[in-house]
């Protein structure tokens, strides 16, 4: 049980590593961040019920989209120093990828969100 517990441990560390490296590396990352959190906490406390939920997940999905970016671009960086389109393509899908669900997070956010705080104003 011990073994297990300390298994799980150094996951956790492993992943706590890969937000401070990505946070400490990474500019998009920390854009991402900032953006993700506040749309996720705005939903938590302006929306409701479900509504609530599925807003700020769409918002968290776009920073689990950046770190899977990040780590790609590390990796495709490490593999080679020279031009290869393959690895181009490879890391232009990846931006791609996180800038669709932003696009999607940023028209929920609008549609959701920005009414909630023009009532409020």
């Amino acid at each position: 049980m011990i073994k297990i517990v300390k298994g799980i441990l150094k996951g956790l560390m492993f992943a706590a590593e890969g937000y401070v490296g990505a946070f400490r590396e990474d500019t998009h990352f920390r854009i991402n961040l900032t953006l993700s959190l506040t749309g996720t906490l705005l939903s938590l406390i302006l929306l409701e019920g479900c509504l609530k939920v599925v807003v700020a997940l769409v918002n968290w999905l776009v920073l689990a989209f950046e770190l899977m970016n990040t780590a790609l671009e590390r990796a495709v960086d490490t593999a080679t120093s020279e031009f290869k389109p393959t690895a181009k393509l490879a890391k232009d899908s990846s931006s791609a990828a996180v800038l669709t669900v932003g696009v999607f997070a940023l028209l929920c956010d609008i549609l959701f969100l920005l009414p909630q705080i023009f009532r409020r104003l």
